[in-house]
């Protein structure tokens, strides 16, 4: 069974939401029947939980032998299945709504202006868009390019402070959908914009994680020795994003 990523970019079929028991847990999972598909494809996105694609055909008996045979991978990816990474109906983002920045939820506030362009600041603990109309989707547009403006910031300085001199490439904030941050062989990292809904440790954490890839390019013991004696107990904050990384979404 693969286990790739891309297959997720684009899938005709329609989607359900079922479950199936792993070591004693309900997994809940989005099932996407696809005519194109001859294996199983499993995916862990941010945001979505499991999601599974199948064979047009293949009866839901089969598929839940195969999901029961890769019960260890769901389980590494989903650290508390029963409980966290259920699939939930999000509300719709509108004034109100309260949002995660850098750890703590702010309300989202709305005034309607009826002139220029979208401006969203923080102030006085909230997250004040002035638009033009008070539409949906120009509204989450606007907060998510305020979102990856500030994490722009805030992890750009974040690496100029724990980065001790050592030489990195380009930073870049993507809208990553499987993964928190990279590191090329060139140097060059990057940060998923999302983070800027988490606590700064845990952000601190993620560069201290990327920034050693620059002396070790790999997961190994000599990396992790160098993660924790440059964040210490960093795996509380590794726990914490595993934990409720998947809940850090706009909704």
């Amino acid at each position: 069974m693969d286990m790739q990523l891309d297959l997720f970019q684009s899938q005709p079929a329609a989607s359900n939401v079922w479950t199936v028991e792993i070591y004693g847990n309900t997994v809940s999972y989005t099932l996407k029947k696809s005519p194109r598909a001859r294996h199983v494809w499993l995916k862990v996105g941010i945001g979505t939980g499991l999601e599974v694609v199948a064979p047009a055909r293949m009866p839901l008996k089969e598929l839940d032998a195969i999901l029961a045979k890769k019960a260890s991978w769901i389980e590494k990816h989903l650290p508390n299945p029963g409980l966290t990474h259920k699939l939930v109906k999000r509300p719709v983002l509108k004034d109100g709504v309260k949002v995660y920045y850098l750890g703590e939820e702010h309300p989202v506030r709305v005034r309607v202006n009826h002139r220029g362009s979208p401006v969203v600041r923080l102030l006085s603990g909230e997250i004040v868009a002035e638009m033009p109309d008070s539409r949906t989707e120009p509204l989450k547009d606007a907060i998510e390019a305020w979102y990856k403006k500030m994490a722009r910031q805030v992890i750009m300085d974040k690496v100029e402070k724990l980065s001790n001199g050592k030489r990195f490439g380009r930073i870049s904030i993507r809208d990553q959908k499987t993964r928190w941050g990279s590191c090329s062989s060139k140097g060059n990292l990057s940060f998923n914009w999302r983070l800027i809904m988490a606590p700064p440790k845990v952000i601190e954490y993620l560069v201290v994680h990327e920034l050693t890839h620059r002396e070790h390019p790999n997961h190994s013991k000599r990396f992790w020795a160098k993660v924790e004696k440059r964040c210490p107990g960093y795996q509380e904050r590794e726990a914490w994003l595993k934990e409720n990384g998947r809940g850090l979404v706009l909704i």
